[in-house]
């Protein structure tokens, strides 16, 4: 990065954006010793800040690092259980709840501009945290998953005479399937979460380039 920075550079760039997202997250949770599995299909809309830094150099190449400062919510959920697991008598009824964020944000990413249309292609690595939170009534608690995704992207930008800049972009981000296990209970068996988690993003951005 500091060496395309020093040697290759044509601008420096800073900037901050919105983007309205939408995260689809499939997911089935695997029961203790029963294997009974429930599946579910979540989709959270949000609008998500972040911040980004960019250096370019004259043939419309890009390298940035785009961070979001705050966490992303997946989805929640509660339900009342009956024990279905007879053979582990901790294993009691109740009220459940849970729920998931995306934290820690950030995307390494390139950008190509098209010409001098002003439009340009998006690539790049996310990096996050799942960070899971649940009150259950068997008592056991899920832990977080760090978890990557690859970005594509497709946008606009327009330049002003006085070094800012507008854009609007579209993006897909394909998470990485990740896997959550539960603590494990006195027969040393332990639930099980499978997800996979896609994101669509439209995006607005303004900055300024020195």
């Amino acid at each position: 990065f500091l060496a395309f920075a020093n040697v290759n550079a044509a601008e420096k760039r800073i900037g901050i954006s919105g983007a309205y997202t939408q995260f689809s997250s499939d997911g089935t949770e695997t029961m203790k010793s029963s294997g009974t599995k429930t599946s579910k299909t979540q989709d959270e809309n949000v609008v998500v800040p972040s911040i980004f830094i960019e250096v370019a150099n004259d043939n419309g190449l890009a390298i940035g690092l785009d961070f979001m400062p705050i966490e992303a919510e997946l989805g929640s959920g509660t339900n009342a259980r009956t024990d279905t697991d007879t053979d582990d008598a901790s294993d009691t009824a109740g009220n459940n709840k849970v729920s998931a964020e995306l934290t820690s944000h950030t995307t390494l990413y390139l950008s190509k501009s098209l010409g001098d249309s002003g439009a340009y292609l998006k690539g790049g690595v996310a990096m996050a945290t799942i960070d899971t939170t649940e009150t259950l009534a068997t008592g056991s608690v899920y832990g977080n998953e760090d978890v990557t995704g690859l970005l594509i992207g497709l946008g606009m930008n327009r330049d002003n005479a006085n070094g800012t800049f507008f854009r609007t972009e579209l993006t897909y981000t394909d998470y990485e399937d990740v896997a959550i296990n539960g603590t494990a209970d006195s027969d040393g068996v332990k639930n099980k979460i499978d997800a996979d988690i896609d994101a669509v993003a439209f995006r607005i951005s303004i900055g300024k380039a020195f």
